[in-house]
């Protein structure tokens, strides 16, 4: 496969015509088609408009792909007791929280420019990093929405960035999503307001794992209603970007010792501050939390400093 060029760095359109949260909007369509973009950008901004998903192929270099799995090899090789305490019930390593922190080589890929200025334009401001995941193995997690692990104010200003680092095999659980299923709405608040007045023997904390764990059977529920199921072929190096509200999850592997090498970066507007599931279902008001994390630098992209590196 022949190489996209990178996208060019974002030449902002007119505020008119571009504005924090303008792709949730009704006319979003018509105002991509007013923005002087690239085609390739155009065609991947319309997808996760249109189907919440979209793959931008062969943003990484092969390069970059193996020295991030390289330097894998030497966090685990320099911390085996680390890695040995953090294994799965079936032996293998826990996801990787953070990872880009430790390995420069993903910190690279996290601030890729070509992906950061397409995040630029989708949020209309400028993109930044929150957290990131590590996988060496497919997850097999059950189709959800992201938006309680990481939730706005305003709503959806998050994507996830899946960056595959091999090519993906079918054995191995590739990722799955349901187009166009952003774009239902499920009542968070109702759900929160249901478990605090039928459970109210619950902490706040056990309430709020209830509402989450009824939130996720919603989506699991009533998510096939509203769009196709896809399981999508990605090579090394291709890039996948999927909407806050987007449900996805990992297919269910039929090796599940085979490799799934992928990084994916949660990334939100460096003017946004992105929370967890106790603020989704406990925070009332539509003004935000008070902030809970601050930023540093790195490859001209503000990069929230929020945990450690750490398997999960």
């Amino acid at each position: 496969m022949t190489p996209h060029p990178p996208l060019l760095p974002n030449t902002r359109p007119p505020e008119e015509a571009l504005f924090p949260g303008w792709a949730d909007t009704q006319g979003a369509v018509d105002i991509l088609g007013s923005l002087d973009v690239s085609e390739f950008q155009a065609k991947g901004l319309r997808d996760l408009i249109v189907d919440g998903f979209t793959v931008l192929p062969a943003m990484q270099s092969a390069a970059m792909c193996d020295a991030v799995v390289d330097d894998y090899a030497r966090f685990s090789n320099e911390r085996s007791t680390y890695v040995a305490e953090n294994l799965d019930a079936l032996g293998r390593e826990k996801r990787l929280v953070n990872f880009h922190l430790w390995s420069d080589h993903e910190m690279q890929i996290v601030t890729n420019p070509g992906v950061m200025a397409f995040l630029d334009l989708f949020f209309g401001e400028t993109a930044c990093v929150y957290t990131s995941l590590t996988f060496k193995f497919g997850t097999g997690q059950p189709i959800h929405r992201d938006t309680p692990h990481f939730a706005t104010w305003p709503q959806n200003r998050f994507c996830g960035v899946w960056t595959a680092l091999e090519d993906i095999s079918p054995d191995a659980g590739p990722l799955m999503y349901v187009r166009g299923g952003h774009r239902f709405d499920v009542d968070h608040r109702q759900i929160m307001r249901d478990v605090r007045q039928n459970r109210s023997d619950l902490s706040p904390a056990d309430q709020a794992m209830l509402a989450l764990d009824l939130y996720n059977g919603k989506i699991i529920d009533d998510a096939p209603g509203h769009g196709e199921l896809l399981v999508k072929p990605i090579k090394k190096g291709d890039v996948v970007i999927w909407h806050a509200q987007a449900p996805h999850g990992g297919s269910p592997a039929v090796d599940p010792f085979r490799s799934r090498w992928s990084v994916v970066a949660h990334c939100a507007p460096e003017t946004i501050q992105v929370h967890q599931h106790d603020r989704f279902f406990m925070h009332d008001s539509d003004e935000p939390p008070p902030p809970r994390y601050g930023y540093r630098e790195a490859y001209g992209r503000k990069i929230a400093v929020a945990g450690e590196t750490a398997f999960m």
